[in-house]
């Protein structure tokens, strides 16, 4: 990305920030609370400019930066996994954790069959979750941050029991995706689309516009 088009997407995030699709950053952070930043593991240029304007932003609604960190996330942690925490935290200033699907997590909650909502164990004292991704075709759609979370950040038990419960089955999986967000809300989920339009509103305004959507339906593997 050149310096230039990263200027024009860090006034973009500002401006989704600013004004969210279902209301003000007021009206959801009203103290001070721990918030986790969730992003892919594969974070790149957008993603870590992205995370600066929204640790920026939360600081100015009274969330300071010392409430704040980053999760690594997704499907498929890069073996430089390291050398990328490095690399945010000087960057953001912010703790940056790597969420290990193997390692013990807690029970969020009850997915639709019964069984744990179990979640990174690094999310047991978040106050506030807050999700950045991207659902450009090319990095998979809206499905890739829909299921940052859910089941980007859970462990081992609970992603098999989704890929079982929503193999093949398109609204299935976006009915297990939104009962996990209800389960462990997501605050704010911030999303930038394949021509640079960035957007930003609680994860189950997100999930909902998504999960009715033909891209949605069809990013679905």
């Amino acid at each position: 990305m050149t310096e230039r088009a990263l200027t024009e997407f860090r006034a973009a995030v500002r401006a989704a920030l600013a004004a969210p699709l279902d209301g003000p950053l007021t009206a959801r952070f009203v103290a001070p609370c721990v918030t986790a930043l969730v992003v892919h593991a594969d974070a790149g240029e957008e993603l870590v400019a992205g995370l600066a304007e929204i640790i920026a932003a939360l600081e100015r609604v009274g969330v300071p930066r010392g409430r704040q960190y980053v999760l690594l996330a997704g499907d498929g942690i890069p073996g430089d996994a390291a050398r990328r925490v490095n690399v945010l935290r000087d960057a953001l200033g912010v703790p940056v954790l790597v969420h290990d699907a193997s390692r013990a997590g807690f029970a969020a909650g009850r997915l639709p069959d019964g069984s744990a909502l179990e979640l990174d164990d690094e999310l047991r004292e978040a106050e506030a979750i807050v999700v950045l991704a991207s659902i450009a075709p090319e990095h998979g759609g809206p499905w890739h941050a829909a299921s940052l979370l859910c089941p980007g950040a859970c462990t081992v038990p609970t992603r098999s029991a989704v890929a079982t419960a929503t193999s093949g089955d398109t609204g299935v999986a976006w009915g297990w995706v939104r009962a996990a967000e209800r389960e462990a809300p997501i605050d704010l989920m911030v999303w930038w689309d394949a021509s640079g339009i960035v957007q930003a509103a609680s994860g189950r305004v997100a999930l909902a516009t998504w999960a009715s959507s033909d891209a949605g339906a069809r990013e679905i593997h």
